[in-house]
């Protein structure tokens, strides 16, 4: 991977890990942290930079897709599972998409990411 790639790359996990992070229901809470966010903004009429981050470039933002979409395939047990590469595989086969080899890596750290952030 080149360094502009790794550069974008990298803002895609910033990006990412910002939705992540605002889509998490704090405990004891029925709201995301958006959505408090967001009340909190309608309250005092003021933008708040949490809900305010630039979106990543074009030339990654359709991972981030990817990830959502492959991840509500997503195994539950106990807790939540790390994407299994044979569902990455079979969501290939079913939407007829080759990926990358870095593409994949790049969905395999945003499903690090999302877990490193949603299992307690």
């Amino acid at each position: 991977m080149g360094k502009l790639l790794e550069s974008l790359v990298d803002d895609l996990l910033d990006y990412a890990k910002s939705e992540f992070e605002l889509d998490k229901k704090p405990k004891g809470s029925d709201a995301t942290n958006r959505e408090h966010l967001q009340a909190i903004q309608e309250a005092t009429g003021k933008q708040l930079s949490e809900l305010n981050h630039p979106l990543p470039d074009e030339m990654v933002r359709y991972l981030l897709d990817y990830f959502y979409e492959i991840a509500l395939s997503r195994q539950y047990g106990m807790a939540c599972n790390p994407i299994l590469y044979a569902e990455i595989e079979s969501w290939c086969r079913l939407t007829q998409r080759h990926l990358a080899q870095w593409e994949l890596e790049v969905i395999k750290r945003l499903d690090m990411l999302w877990l490193q952030i949603n299992v307690d």
